[in-house]
């Protein structure tokens, strides 16, 4: 394919921290999708008629809507600027902070916003208003290190509130992603991921259901659906390489199980992405 369909990736140029105002990027917002090699979050205290994509599927921008975004991830906007800012930081960054309820936040499989109450705004508006003021002064790690902390564990704890309670199961779960990450493409089996959890397969799929009401299966053929989206959308392999990597040893079989996954053959996905970008319907990165 030619390069410029690749997809774009953004990096935080010589910086471990950087938070704007969404306003700072005009009155309009059209950005293609893109990925980026730190994490990011974005935070809209107004609604607007704007569409958020996380790995191709649109999302609204809402007040009080907050979306948590890992390393790789493909994300996209367009739409008018709402009130709110958006933090970027590191993986080194965040990896000084790291702790199990932390990573959880950035799960990939779970793109669905965190909502913030009306009661955990002040306190969480006083802590992006200290991180702006660092920022825009001498931006020393280590304070911005207590203040993203704080900030983050201010989010955790509504996280656990609404969907995710971190106890012994949330930490398999928090484990379980992690291990999917690792070997999704050739490990299929739950038998794998359950006893690496110490647990039966029944019992890791019980757990699923109790924390995201999901199959281990649904989640393996999410994120191999996903990074087929990222393959295809942009990328110069061919779609029997792509079937390849993605340790399918036959092409039609992988394009019928895309099919059946997404309702678009792969060619005809690759086509829709492109058509997005070139009518300006699709996107460029917000960094």
């Amino acid at each position: 394919m030619d390069p410029k369909h690749d997809i774009p990736l953004a990096r935080l140029e010589n910086s471990f921290f950087e938070i704007a105002e969404f306003r700072d990027l005009g009155p309009e917002i059209v950005r293609e999708h893109h990925r980026h090699d730190f994490f990011e979050i974005l935070w809209a205290t107004s609604s607007t008629q704007s569409v958020h994509y996380i790995d191709f599927e649109p999302h609204p921008v809402e007040a009080g809507l907050m979306y948590l975004m890992a390393p790789g991830q493909v994300h996209a906007y367009t739409g008018p600027s709402p009130s709110g800012c958006f933090i970027a930081f590191s993986v080194d960054f965040f990896s000084s902070i790291m702790e199990p309820e932390l990573t959880i936040l950035f799960n990939p499989f779970v793109n669905r916003a965190i909502r913030i109450p009306d009661e955990s705004v002040t306190a969480m508006q006083m802590l992006v208003d200290l991180m702006f003021l660092e920022y825009r002064g001498k931006n020393n790690f280590c304070i911005q290190q207590v203040y993203l902390k704080a900030f983050l564990l201010h989010v955790a704890r509504l996280h656990q509130e609404e969907n995710f309670s971190f106890d012994k199961n949330g930490k398999r779960m928090s484990l379980l992603f992690e291990l999917i990450e690792k070997h999704f493409r050739f490990e299929r089996h739950a038998e794998f991921y359950a006893s690496a959890l110490g647990i039966t397969p029944k019992r890791l799929n019980e757990i699923l259901h109790e924390k995201f009401d999901v199959t281990l299966t649904r989640i393996l053929h999410s994120r191999l659906i996903l990074e087929a989206k990222r393959e295809i959308a942009y990328g110069r392999k061919s779609f029997k390489e792509i079937s390849f990597d993605l340790g399918f040893s036959d092409q039609s079989y992988f394009s019928r199980f895309f099919k059946t996954q997404t309702g678009f053959m792969p060619a005809d996905f690759r086509k829709h992405i492109v058509s997005l970008s070139s009518t300006g319907n699709g996107l460029m990165p917000i960094k």
